[in-house]
């Protein structure tokens, strides 16, 4: 989700300290508009990928999700996204999903583990956040 540029920058100060190595967003200006704070503050490129956008299949988001290549990555999506993701994470991997629904129209939360392969343990960052995904 969009963020003024001081709440993304506020935002981008409170994830620095985690070991990101990359940021993957959305290809939705909004998206990457977001995360350009957090990619300037790390040094980082802001990397399109399509099985981030709003529309895409629960598989792709799975498939991508358990890809080594998206561990210790920022991902910024959308909140649709992460509803379907977090509602498969619930009933399928038994994740706890404590704080999910209603989700805010800027959240971040980390994912713990790696889909289809770990046991997984999602956290809630405080606000303010971005729509992002930690993994």
């Amino acid at each position: 989700t969009e963020l003024g540029c001081s709440q993304a920058e506020e935002a981008a100060a409170g994830l620095r300290d985690l070991p990101i190595l990359r940021i993957l967003s959305s290809p939705a200006m909004r998206c990457r508009q977001t995360v350009v704070p957090l990619a300037r503050t790390l040094s980082l490129d802001v990397e399109p990928c399509w099985q981030l956008r709003g529309t895409v299949e629960l598989q792709d988001v799975l498939r991508f999700l358990g890809d080594d290549e998206t561990a210790s990555a920022v991902l910024c999506t959308h909140r649709e996204t992460l509803q379907m993701l977090f509602t498969h994470l619930a009933e399928v991997e038994a994740a706890p999903t404590e704080r999910v629904s209603p989700m805010s129209m800027a959240a971040a939360w980390i994912l713990y583990g790696t889909v289809g392969r770990d046991v997984l343990r999602l956290e809630h960052l405080p606000e303010p956040a971005m729509g992002v995904l930690l993994r």
